[in-house]
């Protein structure tokens, strides 16, 4: 997997480091408010990377973000990538997130509903990982590089052997018929738990696990 250019800067494709909080205290902003956002940032100095939510199941900044940072040579650094473990395939309806510090029990797709509701994509995906002898969180991370060639996704990870594996992620290579299979079969699925500004529009972290 080639390397990613952030202007003048190399840089591994998949980044190392805590997952990002940047719209998690604050209202949600719409995706006219982000691309203004990035055009009022851009007046001031030219931008090499932006930060927004993005994952097989958070697409849309796939509609006017993603082209227009693209077309304004600027990179997309996904925080949640692997939606909060979601598209890891190891979390399940008898997953704890009741500790204080784990911000997964205020996700929506974490809720035992929507696991439920979600193990269709999550069956896709697995089946992808056995052909490629990968875990589901890397054919995910593939994916997401395989797409767009400005895309450095960085996984959050508190552990040795999750940061391993998700960087070995840039070994697993899909070829482009893999892909569009794949990317035509995520777009039939339908998502439950959505967590961006479509459904909270407004919201903010704190009224995530109000939500119903």
């Amino acid at each position: 997997m080639n390397k990613r250019k952030l202007r003048n800067l190399e840089v591994n494709p998949i980044g190392v480091g805590c997952m990002g909080f940047s719209h998690g205290y604050g209202e949600i902003p719409s995706e006219e408010y982000s691309i203004q956002a990035i055009q009022k940032a851009q007046a001031v100095h030219p931008l090499s990377a932006i930060q927004n939510i993005y994952s097989m199941v958070e697409r849309s900044c796939e509609e006017e973000v993603i082209p227009y940072c693209m077309e304004h040579n600027i990179a997309l650094v996904p925080f949640s990538p692997i939606a909060s473990g979601l598209l890891s395939g190891k979390v399940n309806t008898s997953t704890d997130f009741s500790h204080n510090d784990d911000v997964r029990k205020f996700v929506p797709q974490l809720k035992k509903e929507n696991l439920e509701a979600n193990q269709p994509l999550i069956q896709l995906i697995e089946t992808y990982a056995k052909a490629k002898n990968a875990t589901d969180a890397q054919i995910a991370l593939a994916w997401m590089l395989h797409k767009y060639p400005n895309v450095v996704p960085i996984p959050g990870s508190k552990n040795q052997e999750r940061i391993l594996e998700n960087l070995a992620a840039w070994d697993v290579i899909l070829t482009d018929e893999e892909f569009n299979d794949l990317d035509k079969a995520l777009e039939q699925l339908p998502v439950q738990g959505f967590r961006g500004h479509v459904e909270f529009q407004g919201g903010t972290m704190a009224d995530w696990g109000k939500r119903k």
